[in-house]
């Protein structure tokens, strides 16, 4: 995939700029770096702390559905429940898979708290910096629960890849139970599961563990068979609304590492992604309802204490009276809450008619607005 980045990359639409050049030639520095460090803790994990494997991943719970339906906002509300769930963030899923990183860097912050954060106020204003243009679309911070997708670069086996290397390759990641062979299914899904063990092993076994993935949209039946208790929750927001945060949202992550006409980037972007609004509806209606839910965006944001109140009741999750009065709070504030982002299809090459036509089973089964 990197030599092709090299001698074919003109193949995906994509421009040769400095940006692109720059990223190709590094790419193998930092990356081998990094794992080369990440996989040495791995191994070590299993002289030091074999016992992780004894972990009994006990009711996940996923959070799937496409990009721009809630899923951020479920997932960050589910995980202010710290008493029983619990979230790999992203200093977890890039710098530290192992339980000897994760060790590792408590210990520090411990200290780092003990000096007056010095450490921590760096790592603030580099973050500042990096994600100053994501974050009025999504608020990305090392310290914060992130999508655990990421974490599968180690093994190359992410969807993120196809921000790195947009080829038609990479697709197969976003289409994970459909195309991708079942031996390499298994390999990446037994990966992430000792992820998953890992965290708990060192974050607390008795919790839920909590993911929030739009690409587990592609996963629904690899959940599953990987975690056979494991709770789904399926976001879906109206297409006309959803596609063009989504695209915008995306479009920042390609142009990352690409450059590229829009219309290029946009037809990419659905024929990755649309796959993720049907999918994961099909196979979670074949399962029982107290391992599923498919629930809509607004009513997630027009009453969150209610939408969380019947979905731990569905699961069977205790909601204690700190959390209800969190909730209870946080629906207040949706009361106030005014959208800053104003997408149109237009902006995007796209029209309502296409849409609606692309998406018609989606529109028919929810009966969203048309226009």
């Amino acid at each position: 995939m990197y030599f092709k980045s090299i001698f074919a990359y003109h193949h995906t639409g994509g421009r040769y700029t400095f940006k692109r050049i720059f990223f190709t030639i590094s790419f193998p520095l930092w990356y081998s770096f990094l794992e080369f460090v990440n996989w040495t803790c791995l191994l070590l994990d299993e002289l030091f702390f074999p016992g992780y494997h004894r972990i009994d991943v006990k009711e996940p719970v996923f959070v799937v559905g496409f990009p721009r339906s809630g899923t951020t906002y479920l997932h960050r509300l589910m995980d202010s429940d710290r008493d029983q769930f619990t979230s790999l963030k992203l200093w977890e899923i890039i710098f530290a898979p192992s339980i000897i990183q994760k060790k590792f860097f408590l210990v520090l912050g411990k200290f780092d708290r003990m000096i007056g954060k010095p450490l921590y106020r760096i790592a603030v204003k580099i973050e500042d910096r990096m994600f100053a243009g994501s974050r009025n679309m999504h608020k990305i911070s090392h310290f914060e629960a992130e999508e655990d997708e990421i974490i599968l670069i180690h093994i190359f086996g992410s969807a993120f890849l196809a921000f790195m290397f947009p080829f038609d390759e990479m697709n197969l990641f976003t289409r994970f139970d459909t195309d991708i062979p079942a031996e390499r299914r298994s390999a990446i899904m037994s990966f992430y599961k000792k992820c998953v063990q890992r965290h708990l092993y060192v974050f607390g076994p008795h919790r839920h563990f909590l993911s929030k993935n739009p690409a587990s949209s592609s996963k629904v039946r690899s959940i599953y068979e990987t975690f056979p208790d494991a709770k789904i929750v399926c976001m879906v927001r109206n297409p006309l609304e959803a596609i063009p945060s989504a695209v915008s949202w995306m479009s920042y992550g390609f142009y990352q590492f690409n450059d590229a006409e829009q219309r290029v980037v946009t037809e990419r972007i659905l024929s990755q992604i649309s796959h993720w609004y049907t999918y994961p509806l099909t196979e979670l209606d074949t399962r029982p309802e107290e391992s599923q839910a498919v629930e809509k965006y607004d009513a997630l944001i027009g009453d969150p204490a209610e939408f969380m109140k019947r979905i731990y009741l569905r699961f069977g999750f205790h909601l204690s009276e700190a959390f209800r009065d969190f909730l209870d709070k946080e629906s207040q504030k949706a009361k106030r809450y005014k959208s800053k982002h104003d997408y149109t299809l237009a902006q995007y090459g796209l029209s309502i008619v296409k849409v609606v036509s692309d998406f018609k089973s989606v529109f028919d089964r929810f009966d969203f607005r048309k226009e």
